[in-house]
């Protein structure tokens, strides 16, 4: 099941955020979008997409640069009618139900995809490809991506989630057993903007959440040669080839995201850059625990044989870094 069809099928979209300090959500926005090398010259007067806004709380610091156009493709339904309510009175945005693969415009100067491609399992690739192409040479795409390492605390927590979840209970009935569970964990985030509820729907009881992963060398190794690497955030990916001798391509990228990828496996703790067989290593190892929580999710019960919950447990307000985000300069 996708994540589309799981919010179809319980009508939900939980993903909206509180922005009631808009000031502050407008600074981390902007503040992202320097991270990707989107100053708001990089807007103002462009033809953007976004693909996939949920509710729209991030499209708002981007209509407030002052694109020429400003596409939003919304399938789901519940969350294209927050849009609607939102943006629906503006004559430079355009609010479609299509999909990316069924949307036929191309020529953006931008294109925004959040927390989509991560988990987008087997069509991930398609789905990239599709996106890139409604990108103008020249153009920028962004992208967030999701790995075992960054995911590794969250998909154990699903695995702590299964002594409580009731097989037959309703989803909302499942999300008040876990509220008390997790509340606690989530309060450590300073910067949580998300409630409680829609983040075990989405993290925790969504089947998408646990499905293959699409990382950042999974995506630069499936972009060579069309697109290059323009930000990243956090902004970790460190470039040192001298600027006169720029090889083309995103071979460096890739090996700066083995050499530091240990940092996205705990949001607390910057790590020293390790060399590449250790960040494989790290990375088979959270992809064996990942495994690990699938199969426990479809047996019937049991203790849950892997060292890493112990941590865990003991530890409540370790959290990975999620998802990264990638800004790209489509080059052919």
């Amino acid at each position: 099941m996708s994540m589309l069809d799981f919010y179809r099928e319980h009508t939900v979209a939980p993903v909206k955020q509180d922005i009631t300090d808009l000031a502050a959500h407008f600074q981390r926005r902007a503040f992202l979008y320097r991270q990707l090398g989107l100053w708001p010259c990089a807007i103002e007067g462009k033809h953007v997409l976004e693909v996939g806004p949920g509710t729209g709380e991030n499209a708002r610091y981007t209509f407030s640069l002052g694109p020429e156009t400003y596409t939003l493709l919304e399938p789901n339904e519940k969350a294209r009618e927050a849009l609607e309510a939102a943006f629906g009175k503006y004559s430079e945005v355009e609010i479609k139900a299509d999909t990316i693969e069924t949307y036929e415009g191309e020529g953006f100067d931008v294109v925004l995809c959040e927390g989509l491609l991560g988990l987008a399992g087997r069509d991930a690739r398609g789905l990239l490809d599709a996106l890139g192409e409604k990108v103008k040479v020249g153009g920028v795409l962004v992208i967030t991506c999701i790995d075992p390492i960054s995911q590794c605390a969250d998909v154990l927590r699903r695995a702590l989630a299964q002594r409580y979840i009731r097989k037959e209970a309703s989803l909302q009935e499942n999300v008040e057993i876990l509220k008390p569970i997790f509340t606690p964990h989530l309060a450590t985030l300073k910067g949580m903007t998300r409630s409680v509820e829609d983040w075990i729907i989405d993290n925790i009881l969504n089947p998408a959440s646990i499905g293959p992963t699409f990382s950042i060398p999974d995506a630069l190794t499936h972009v060579e040669g069309r697109f290059e690497v323009l930000g990243c955030s956090p902004r970790f990916l460190m470039d040192w080839r001298w600027y006169k001798d720029g090889t083309p391509g995103n071979a460096w990228a890739i090996e700066s995201y083995w050499r530091n990828c240990h940092s996205l496996y705990d949001y607390r703790k910057i790590q020293p850059e390790h060399n590449e067989h250790l960040g494989k290593v790290l990375m088979a190892g959270c992809q064996q625990t990942r495994a690990r929580v699938h199969r426990y999710e479809h047996t019937a019960g049991g203790p849950f044989l892997d060292p890493r919950i112990k941590r865990l447990e003991q530890d409540p307000g370790w959290f990975g870094r999620g998802q990264q985000y990638l800004s790209l300069v489509r080059v052919q």
